[in-house]
């Protein structure tokens, strides 16, 4: 009957404004005596036929036969459940109005959603990003490397890369994959004996040694290995000769030990371990800090190639106050050439080499450095055993290489693989070995096979999703990488798709160290903290910004929604929190005192000394929301609309000037805002999006609080410009429908509010980023199920996560329809139908 209904009217062409239907079912009669009349009083004036705004007409709307008819419905009900539409200044229907119109587009969307449902079939291919690559890679092969430098950046649609509609493949894509191919099979297949695993201890004194042999010996490398002496090791000589000092020393003497005198003398493991093999290794120091008169040292440990244009990997930075030696052992990954580095980050920054040995400011004393490795579990290596297994790849044959290749193809393509597929494939190894031996022919056969789209893609069949199907997608949601041993099993029995199963096998996942990948990678793209330190700090404005507190930054918000997920915290932390994750350098940013040491921990918030808690405290989100010397209220509150409400606010029309605020402390924020305001194009939206903004300017560039903004004055008398207080900060402002606020911690507890746009709009991110799809009307009755069973529930994060895992969402082929509604939501500024609660009654 539904069903006939609505063929009906969609036969018919109903329009609710300019066309009336005469249907006497039930929802037209509805429609007539709530609908109509509502439309007419408070809609058509704005979005008839006469210059509608935004090109949105309200008399073209028809009743949901099809996706953008229901979209079209949803855009409605959504900027009614919101109070944006009517604006403020026009006339405003009564709640008893309002309901009515909500219940009864509320009842169509259902009857629409059961008509249109069929629309869920619809596969859409989805390529491997880049980190989903290299994470497969690394679990399949045991390979790690820069074998995907040259990768094409990967696109993102809907804030997130992993996207189908996005991750397209060029031909110059593939291209590097079969480079990458080269290089991965070439590390993983092994024909050299079993590497030496060494262990080397060396102190400071022998480095001495090692440059005095420098000196002698300033040529290429001799027989004893020592390293060329560099160019500005020959400069240092130079100093040393008219100093009258030949040979150091380059570290002054402590007792029996020495000594890490200046910033620029970094010891470190070449010339004693040279790195030959990738893999992991072992490294240790023993330190202690020495005339530092209790005050912290810190010691930064990391590894590289030591070249000036590569980044180092930060591996810790020890502190230290007691002059009592200590031992600090860590397990780094090495590739061939690299090395692990010393770094005193205190202390003096520089001495001639003159005055090196009378040095009296603190240091650090370096009692003995160890470093081991390769350390070598599996032999042959783990990706050697996955591809051939235990046999000798230097004498393989014929009849080994089918039989090899029918083993390991479904543990690369992450499911069972077609006979005629593998016969093609064999073939193709035939054809090969008829021109090279049979390691090269197998190994081409290999890279044919990692350049297939069975692997390159997340390949799922028509239909219902089968158990390996469901596999790969928790896998590749909570690992970022492919499945392990236990799900392929648990697929192969079918038992996968049971609900306690994959409940069970949800917490597993999300319990193992792999989970840190989503973590990170969710957390950096959805909330932008992979962004932090792209737009670098004014040094003349913010000189206390280093990289020290740039790390801590985007740690905080990762380890944050981390704790949320592990201890299974309420999303209601993400607005408001009374405790965050600190290390001592982010705490004394933060001014809260009682946290030391640089390892993160969760520290109770005193909210009466304290504004801190929730995102919006945080410095990586107050970092990246702003451009390295000024606020903007404007792209903060854009921000807090889309990331964190899920209403993004449409883009600004092209012909209008961005802001300017000044540096100097000439003009405030609100001044520049209020001009900004009065372009009459731009009112509208910026009286929904300054106030979020505006709500964060006590907060300044990278996160810190401030009472009056920081301006540089230009002085005569000094010959550049000074560090001043410039005007006094004003964060007041007015949200719409909720009310004023004076402050920051008025607007937080006014945005409790809209608790549940927070709910839905991280239900909305997570499926997002897990379906890797845009999500539309269609998915609107899942989303809302997770959220209410999440919040029936406690309302904790892991919580969403198994409900979406366990959601009809989740189990549906991918699929893609029509987003028209998307394009009316970027003319009229309202938001994804799948971001709003469908529960409400009325104007929030």
């Amino acid at each position: 009957m539904i069903l006939s209904t609505l063929r009906a009217m969609a036969i018919f062409g109903l329009c609710f404004v300019s066309t009336w239907s005469q249907a006497q079912d039930a929802a037209g009669k509805s429609f007539e005596q709530s609908v109509r009349p509502f439309l007419t009083a408070y809609c058509i004036e704005c979005h008839g036929p006469n210059k509608p705004k935004a090109d949105f007409r309200v008399d073209q709307l028809k009743l949901s036969a099809t996706a953008a008819d229901a979209e079209s419905w949803q855009l409605v009900l959504d900027n009614l459940h919101l109070g944006e539409m009517p604006p403020a200044k026009a006339k405003q229907p009564k709640p008893t109005e309002v309901e009515p119109v909500t219940a009864w587009i509320q009842g169509d969307l259902k009857r629409a959603a059961l008509a249109l449902g069929g629309q869920k079939n619809e596969v859409v291919l989805r390529r491997l990003n880049r980190l989903e690559y290299e994470n497969t890679i690394e679990d399949l092969f045991d390979v790690r490397g820069d074998y995907a430098v040259g990768f094409p950046e990967d696109a993102a649609r809907g804030g997130f890369n992993t996207n189908g509609a996005a991750l397209s493949l060029s031909a110059e894509q593939l291209t590097q994959y079969l480079h990458a191919a080269d290089f991965i099979l070439n590390r993983a297949i092994v024909t050299t004996p079993r590497p030496q695993t060494k262990l080397v201890r060396f102190t400071l004194e022998d480095i001495e040694e090692q440059k005095r042999k420098r000196l002698k010996n300033p040529g290429p490398k001799s027989q004893d290995k020592t390293p060329r002496v560099t160019k500005t090791e020959v400069e240092r000589q130079k100093r040393d000769a008219a100093e009258g000092r030949t040979g150091g020393p380059y570290f002054p003497r402590y007792g029996e030990d020495n000594l890490i005198a200046v910033k620029y003398t970094r010891p470190d493991t070449n010339g004693f371990l040279t790195v030959r093999e990738p893999g992991w290794y072992r490294f240790a120091v023993t330190a202690y800090p020495v005339r530092n008169d209790g005050r912290l040292m810190r010691l930064e440990v990391s590894h590289g190639s030591g070249k000036k244009e590569e980044v180092p990997t930060i591996v810790d930075v020890i502190q230290m106050k007691e002059p009592k030696p200590q031992r600090h052992e860590y397990r780094v990954y090495l590739q061939p050439g690299h090395r692990v580095e010393l770094a005193m980050l205190d202390g003096t920054n520089w001495l001639p080499g003159s005055k090196i040995q009378g040095d009296t400011s603190p240091a650090i004393a370096v009692k003995s450095i160890e470093v081991e490795g390769p350390i070598i579990e599996h032999w042959p290596p783990r990706g050697h055993q996955a591809i051939i297994g235990t046999v000798d790849a230097a004498n393989l044959k014929d009849s080994d290489v089918p039989l090899l290749l029918m083993a390991f193809a479904p543990q690369l393509y992450r499911r069972p693989v077609d006979a005629g597929v593998m016969k093609e494939f064999v073939g193709f190894y035939q054809a090969r070995r008829a021109e090279v031996p049979p390691l090269e022919a197998c190994k081409l056969t290999l890279k044919a096979m990692l350049a297939s789209p069975l692997f390159l893609y997340h390949y799922e069949p028509k239909g219902k999703l089968d158990d390996y199907a469901l596999a790969n997608r928790m896998s590749y949601f909570l690992w970022r990488s492919m499945p392990d041993t236990e799900l392929f099993a648990l697929a192969a029995k079918g038992k996968l798709s049971q609900p306690d199963e994959l409940k069970r096998q949800a917490l597993r996942l999300l319990a193992n160290p792999k989970a840190d990948r989503f973590h990170k990678d969710f957390v950096g793209q959805w909330l932008d903290v992979s962004k932090v330190g792209d737009m670098q700090p004014d040094k003349g404005l913010y000189p206390e910004y280093d990289e020290e507190l740039e790390r801590a930054m985007a740690k905080e918000t990762e380890l944050f929604i981390r704790e949320m997920l592990v201890n299974d915290l309420n999303v209601a932390n993400l607005i408001d929190s009374d405790w965050t994750m600190l290390n001592d350098r982010l705490a004394r940013h933060y001014g809260i005192p009682g946290v030391e040491g640089n390892q993160f921990r969760k520290v109770v918030l005193d909210k009466s000394k304290t504004v801190r808690g929730g995102l919006l405290t945080q410095a990586s989100i107050l970092s990246v929301t702003s451009n390295g010397t000024t606020t903007s209220p404007v792209v903060r509150g854009v921000w807090v609309l889309d990331r964190l409400l899920g209403t993004p606010s449409p883009p600004p029309p092209p012909d209008v000037p961005p802001l300017e605020p000044g540096i100097r402390g000439a003009s405030t924020i609100q001044e520049q805002l209020a001009k900004h305001r009065t372009i009459a194009q731009c009112a509208a939206c910026h009286q929904k999006i300054d106030p979020y903004g505006m709500s964060l300017e006590n907060f300044d560039v990278i996160g810190g609080w401030r009472e009056n903004y920081r301006a540089l004055v230009s002085h005569k008398s000094r010959p550049r410009p000074q560090l001043e207080k410039g005007k006094p900060v004003s964060s007041a402002d007015q949200l719409p429908r909720l009310g004023a606020f004076k402050d920051f911690v008025e607007f937080r507890d006014l945005l409790k509010k809209n608790e549940s746009l927070v709910f839905h709009n991280v239900a909305e991110k997570l499926s997002m980023y897990s379906l890797g799809r845009g999500l539309g009307f269609i998915d609107r009755p899942d989303l809302d199920a997770i959220v209410t069973a999440t919040r029936a529930n406690g309302g904790g994060l892991r919580t969403m996560v198994l409900a979406l895992i366990q959601s009809p969402a989740s189990n549906f082929p991918t699929r893609r329809y029509s987003r028209h509604r998307s394009t009316a939501c970027s003319r009229t500024g309202g938001a994804t139908p799948s971001s709003r609660a469908s529960s409400a009654s009325g104007p929030a």
